[in-house]
C-alpha cells in the first residue's frame, strides 16, 4: 500500500507534551511557546469564534490525529461530534484516542472520507443536521474548496455556521518567479493551485455558496514565520538520537514555504467563519 501523505509523522513535532498529544497544524504563535500549545490556540481561534459549546452539532473535517476532537469535547463541552478524514492511519489513531477517553460514540462517528464525502455523511442514517462545520487548517488541500463550501452549506442547519482556517493569495501573482515557485511548492505540498485565491475572491466565493457576509480575519504574523522559528529551535532542543531518527525534510521545506511565502507576500493565513444564509 502506498504510503499515505496524511499519516502519523506529526506525532515527531509532539515531544514537548511528552507524547500526549498529536497536534499537526501550523499553530498560533501569540503567545504559545511549544508546539502543543502553538496548535490548541490555532484551534481556539475556531472554537471561540464559533461559539461551541453542549449544544453544538460539529462535523469536523481533517481532523487529523484527533487532538482538536478531545479540545472540542474538553474545553468547549461539544457532546454531538462527527468527522471525516482522509487519512486512515489518522483516523484509526482519533478513533482509539476518543474510545480511551471514554467517548466510544464519538470514536464511531469518525469517518474515513474526503472532503466530497460530506454531504453523504453529514445526513447519513436520518441524524441531525450539524449546525457547525470546521475545517481547521486543512481546506486548502481540498480537491475543491469552492465544493466544499457549498456542500457545507447545503449539510448545515438553518442558521449554522462554517468556520476554517485558510490560506488566500495576498495579490496577483503576476511576477513570474512568485508564480512559478507557488506553482512548485504546491504541488509538493498537495494544494490544488485552484484553491488560492485574493480575499476578495475568496469570501465572493463563500457568497456564492449561499453564506452570508464571512468574518474574515488576517492572523499571518502570528502563524507562518513563527511556525519556521519554533521548527529550528525545536530541532535544537532534540537529543541528538532522538533528533537523527525523524525524516525533517518535509517540515523544513514546509517552513521554508510559509518563510517565503509571507516575506514575498504571496500569501496569507486567515480565519474564516460564515453563517449559513
Amino acid at each position: 500500500m502506498p504510503r499515505e501523505f496524511h499519516d502519523l509523522a506529526e506525532r515527531q513535532l509532539n515531544h514537548e507534551s511528552g507524547g500526549a498529544t498529536a497536534w499537526g497544524n501550523f499553530g498560533d504563535w501569540q503567545t504559545a511557546q511549544t508546539y502543543p500549545a502553538a496548535c490548541t490556540a490555532l484551534a481556539d481561534q475556531l472554537g471561540t469564534r464559533l461559539a461551541l459549546s453542549a449544544r453544538s452539532r460539529v462535523m469536523d473535517v481533517g481532523f487529523g490525529c484527533g487532538d482538536q476532537l478531545l479540545h472540542w469535547v474538553r474545553h468547549y463541552g461539544v457532546r454531538q461530534l462527527a468527522g471525516l478524514n482522509l487519512s486512515s492511519s489518522q483516523t484509526d489513531f482519533a478513533r482509539q484516542r476518543l474510545a480511551d477517553a471514554g467517548h466510544p460514540n464519538i470514536a464511531a462517528a469518525l469517518m474515513v472520507g474526503s472532503a466530497r464525502d460530506l454531504v453523504p455523511q453529514a445526513t447519513a442514517g436520518g441524524q441531525a443536521r450539524p449546525d457547525t462545520v470546521i475545517a481547521l487548517d486543512c481546506a486548502y488541500h481540498f480537491e475543491s474548496r469552492t465544493r466544499f463550501l457549498t456542500d457545507a452549506a447545503n449539510v448545515l442547519a438553518p442558521g449554522g455556521q462554517l468556520g476554517v482556517t485558510d490560506l488566500v493569495l495576498a495579490r496577483d501573482t503576476r511576477p513570474w518567479r512568485h508564480a512559478a515557485a507557488l506553482m512548485f511548492m504546491t504541488r509538493s505540498a498537495r494544494i490544488p493551485r485552484a484553491n488560492l485565491v485574493t480575499a476578495d475572491t475568496y469570501r465572493a466565493q463563500w457568497r456564492q455558496a449561499g453564506f452570508a457576509e464571512p468574518a474574515f480575519v488576517d492572523i499571518s504574523e502570528q502563524v507562518m514565520l513563527p511556525f519556521g522559528d519554533w521548527l529550528r529551535r525545536y530541532k535544537q532542543s532534540l537529543a541528538p538520537a532522538l533528533r537523527a531518527r525523524i525524516n525533517w525534510r518535509k517540515y523544513d521545506a514546509t517552513a521554508a514555504f510559509m518563510r517565503w511565502a509571507c516575506r514575498e507576500r504571496v500569501l496569507r493565513y486567515i480565519v474564516c467563519v460564515g453563517q449559513k444564509r
